[in-house]
């Protein structure tokens, strides 16, 4: 099949993954289905091992068949080449590190600053689980720029159509409405929407899918406590503040 297609192919499929049987399974028997995947041992582990054929199964498919460069995915020119660590070479590197260096600062900069107006809620932070959300995200996000940019021939709107096609997913999540419902659910969102960002950008400066994967997890652990804690700062100085004026008095 040609690469385009089976390209296609494997992108309907994720979506159909990730829209249509994602919803069915939880209505099937009044959400008890997805309760028992969520709460038990054995639906935890089936869960565990649908969400990795989702999110790193599928890529890993097109680059075994070809379908999908080492180029589009983001691993470099070879991977077992002498001269390249992780298919690029130390050049490439020194300046992809840089390049993220920056991008961490300023969105950590960002989500300080929101996390200083936004509304206060209940503390939360992301935990170790962080390390298989960002290598999950990072191998899934850049599958879906994979097939819009070899159509295009254009990484730039490859990853455009990537970045709707990852929000058609979690708008169309059956659980997407709760997470506006509350300060920690739309502070997860902004977590999740700036690790999506700094991901786009890193696509196309450096085409380095490690350094990605490391940018998105210092973002979800850094972004999650400077949202979370930010709040409770201010009120432990107010706090202190009205202390010390009564002290004064």
């Amino acid at each position: 099949m040609d690469a385009k297609l089976e390209l296609l192919l494997w992108t309907g499929i994720s979506l159909l993954f990730g829209i249509v049987i994602v919803n069915a399974a939880y209505r099937a028997q009044g959400g008890r289905f997805i309760s028992f995947m969520e709460t038990s041992t054995t639906g935890l582990l089936v869960r565990e091992v649908a969400l990795f054929a989702f999110t790193v199964g599928i890529p890993f498919i097109t680059l075994i068949s070809g379908a999908a460069g080492l180029d589009l995915m983001a691993l470099g020119a070879d991977l077992a080449s002498p001269d390249a660590i992780f298919g690029f070479t130390f050049v490439n590197w020194v300046r992809g590190i840089g390049v993220a260096a920056v991008i961490v600062t300023l969105i950590l900069l960002v989500l300080w600053v929101s996390g200083r107006i936004s509304p206060s809620g209940e503390n939360w932070h992301i935990g170790l689980v962080a390390a298989r959300n960002a290598f999950y995200d990072e191998a899934h996000w850049t599958f879906y720029r994979t097939a819009p940019a070899l159509w295009l021939n254009d990484p730039y709107w490859g990853t455009v159509i990537g970045a709707a096609l990852i929000l058609l997913e979690w708008i169309t999540h059956p659980e997407a409405p709760t997470w506006f419902q509350s300060v920690e659910g739309r502070q997860y969102l902004v977590v999740r929407t700036a690790c999506l960002l700094s991901s786009a950008f890193l696509y196309l400066t450096t085409q380095n899918l490690w350094l990605m994967i490391a940018t998105n997890l210092v973002i979800q652990i850094a972004g999650s406590r400077l949202l979370g804690n930010s709040q409770s700062a201010t009120r432990h100085q107010l706090q202190g503040s009205r202390e010390i004026v009564r002290d004064g008095r």
